[in-house]
């Protein structure tokens, strides 16, 4: 029988780490554990049935993504949503994602195009009935399907980076549009100008549909955000 939190670096180590990690970055994601929420090593064991070392390994990976913040004397915390880190992640991500999209443009084919729409029309139907995770998973199958192409290894990989830093930040963005349909509108602008070639028209759709969810994001109420 495996030893829970083994001490060591190995296969089974690793996993305790893994899960850890992962249940509690999907707990910050989800919004059970809200910004400013204290990680407390003993609790957080306890509910991943693990000692603590694997606790400590997997919070200093959460804090590397800037989801947890230590507080010297205090401890871990979930990490404040940020205003700097919102305009500054988006910024980015707008320069990084038109790009991919710009090299990607004409490698794109009609039946990635038809593939991009099936996956826009489910990512709809599983938001709508509040299947909120799946809907989430295939926002970001829809996106990368779109930037794949671009054949830029480091580009992908950069996007990747900041796609999972903001995911909280997109998650507490889509409940703030005017309603669902918005979100699909957005999607559905970049698609159609894509289908009938036109690259500046889906370039300024994406970036319009960035720089929205960046917009709503200056709505969250002060006690979700802390400048700094």
């Amino acid at each position: 029988m495996a030893l829970k939190g083994a001490s060591g670096g190995g296969p089974a180590q690793r996993t305790f780490v893994d899960n850890v990690y992962h249940h509690t970055r999907d707990a910050i994601l989800s919004g059970k554990y809200p910004p400013g929420m204290a990680l407390r090593l003993q609790e957080l064991a306890a509910a991943n049935e693990v000692s603590l070392i694997p606790v400590r390994e997997a919070l200093r990976l959460l804090e590397a993504e800037q989801f947890v913040e230590t507080i010297p004397n205090k401890g871990a915390r979930v990490a404040w949503v940020s205003l700097d880190d919102v305009r500054d992640a988006y910024r980015t991500r707008i320069v990084l994602e038109v790009e991919a999209l710009n090299r990607a443009y004409r490698h794109l084919t009609p039946d990635d195009l038809d593939k991009a729409r099936k996956i826009k029309d489910d990512m709809m139907r599983r938001f709508r009935r509040g299947e909120s995770a799946a809907g989430f998973e295939l926002h970001r199958e829809l996106h990368f399907l779109l930037y794949r192409p671009s054949q830029s290894k480091w580009l992908l990989n950069f996007i990747s980076i900041l796609w999972d830093h903001t995911e909280r930040y997109r998650r507490l963005a889509t409940p703030m549009h005017r309603d669902l349909d918005e979100v699909g509108e957005e999607h559905l602008r970049v698609l159609e100008a894509l289908e009938r070639k036109d690259k500046a028209g889906a370039l300024r759709a994406l970036r319009q549909h960035l720089q929205h969810t960046a917009q709503l994001l200056e709505q969250l109420p002060a006690d979700a955000k802390a400048d700094g």
